[in-house]
């Protein structure tokens, strides 16, 4: 509190004391107020701290505008309008046919990067050879993973060649409507492109006649062990190769939650390696399906596509090795904790 003086010492009473008395009051409870608001201040802010200790990108100069975010996620010229297209193709296509089930929309992701977006479109082709088979039509064929760093004309024709597969159906069941070009209402950046794929992947469901199983998850996860067992070899690690014993049932939602234990894994792997390691995608663990998981493994797939660049590995993998027997979640959740050990051990490895 400001003292302002003794009250005893003030003036004796006059006409002006009360004016005055007045007067004082109403100053001394300003002065309190401001006091009380530098309090404040300086609660809020005691220190004033440089830009890059606060944690707030501010840019300096009109010329470094552009993030790490903006350079990475940039979408190449075309990707995005040809997965829109594919959007467009595919509803004309279910309308035409009958397929009326109405899929979950795939959850958005960010920072997205070319590799991402190929596998994706990977997957999506791969539907597509299952819908052709099923009606009939002249199968195309599944794009190989890329031994070396994708382009962006990579990606590009890979979007294409689903198109021009859908578009192949629909020539031969005489479907003369055609899909409109639309102007995406978002950002043009790989994160759309690679989320426009996502929800084409579920919608071609209905037309190669079911859903995502336990069994596709199992079968990616035999392509993920068989990179890592490549990515192993050159570090000279030994991996294990036998699952795991699970107790108890499980279902699509624990695998998806081991999947993304596994992307964490991956991520720190990358940086032991002094690699530019990737985001970790979003899950929100609500109705999770095994499409989710799926998805999950695609990005493992894309992440130890970039090591095996990184360590100059251009040995190609399959799409792994054709299950005999259907897989339940059990079978894949076991899978799956084989993965997350592996990288374990790798990144181990990579530490020594």
């Amino acid at each position: 509190m400001i003292s302002f003086g003794n009250p005893a010492n003030r003036m004796s009473p006059g006409p002006l004391a009360g004016c005055r008395d007045s007067r004082w009051r109403r100053d001394r409870g300003i002065g309190d107020r401001c006091v009380a608001l530098f309090a404040l201040v300086a609660v809020l802010a005691p220190f004033p701290l440089h830009a890059g200790e606060a944690g707030i990108d501010v840019p300096m100069r009109r010329d470094v505008r552009a993030t790490v975010r903006d350079r990475v996620d940039a979408e190449p010229v075309g990707v995005l309008p040809a997965t829109e297209m594919l959007l467009g193709e595919i509803g004309i296509l279910r309308r035409e046919l009958g397929v009326d089930d109405f899929p979950a929309r795939a959850e958005p992701q960010g920072n997205r990067q070319l590799i991402h977006v190929y596998v994706k479109s990977m997957e999506v082709m791969s539907k597509v050879v299952a819908a052709q088979r099923r009606l009939g039509v002249a199968e195309s064929s599944v794009p190989d993973m890329p031994v070396d760093e994708v382009s962006s004309e990579d990606v590009l024709r890979a979007v294409q060649d689903a198109l021009d597969g859908v578009r192949g159906i629909k020539t031969q069941m005489v479907i003369e409507t055609e899909a409109e070009a639309r102007a995406s209402s978002g950002p043009l950046t790989l994160a759309a492109a690679y989320t426009n794929l996502a929800d084409a992947s579920v919608l071609l469901d209905g037309l190669r006649g079911r859903a995502t199983t336990p069994s596709d998850v199992h079968r990616n996860l035999g392509a993920v062990i068989e990179d890592m067992s490549l990515i192993a070899a050159r570090l000279q690690v030994t991996l294990d190769m036998d699952p795991p014993v699970v107790d108890g049932a499980k279902e699509s939602v624990d695998v998806a939650q081991q999947a993304l234990r596994a992307v964490y894994k991956i991520v720190l792997l990358q940086g032991r390696l002094g690699m530019d390691a990737s985001a970790v995608p979003t899950l929100t663990m609500v109705r999770v399906t095994p499409a989710e998981a799926y998805d999950l493994t695609g990005v493992l797939r894309a992440e130890l596509a970039r090591i095996k660049w990184h360590l100059g590995i251009n040995v190609p993998s399959t799409e792994g090795a054709p299950t005999t027997q259907s897989s339940n979640a059990t079978d894949v959740f076991a899978r799956m904790l084989l993965v997350v050990r592996n990288l374990e051990q790798l990144t181990a490895g990579a530490a020594t």
